[in-house]
């Protein structure tokens, strides 16, 4: 008789502390629903025509992040224009002209409309450094532009 009592009360004490488990997050819910700023840096849009191909390339106005492995990236957007997205073939990005295709720097990865690159930015700029667009089209042509860096950076330097 007494292992069942005990079996009774544990029974109805699981059911109190399930609920006395849903209500312990209680206190910190309002915190976690309460508006919080939002800050989004402003957007810096350059158009630039790489060959045949007017592209418009933009990224936030803030500094590049420092990666794990030390180097600073700079993110960067390329939207190519809808008439253009089936002859284009791959996207690239550069700090520095590019010797060769080999050489032409991160490719642009993501939707056919809007693509993007992670950038590998030197520490120490001169000022005179260069942003370079490789693209490459079906038809095996490399076309290149290249604006200042100055113009699409952003942030501190």
């Amino acid at each position: 008789m007494r292992n069942d009592s005990m079996r009774h009360y544990w029974q109805r004490g699981k059911f109190h502390l399930s609920a006395l488990m849903m209500l312990v997050p209680l206190p910190f819910l309002p915190d976690y629903f309460s508006p919080k700023p939002i800050f989004v840096p402003p957007e810096i849009r350059r158009d630039i025509a790489v060959g045949p191909f007017p592209v418009t390339l933009a990224t936030y106005d803030e500094a590049p992040a420092r990666m794990p492995t030390g180097e600073r990236m700079k993110e960067y957007r390329i939207h190519i224009r809808p008439a253009d997205i089936d002859r284009v073939r791959g996207v690239f990005l550069r700090v520095g002209k590019p010797r060769s295709l080999r050489t032409a720097g991160a490719l642009a990865f993501g939707n056919p409309y809007e693509r993007e690159a992670d950038v590998t930015v030197p520490d120490e700029l001169a000022g005179t450094e260069e942003l370079w667009v490789t693209m490459e089209d079906w038809g095996g042509g490399v076309h290149q532009a290249s604006l200042p860096l100055g113009e699409i950076f952003g942030g501190k330097r």
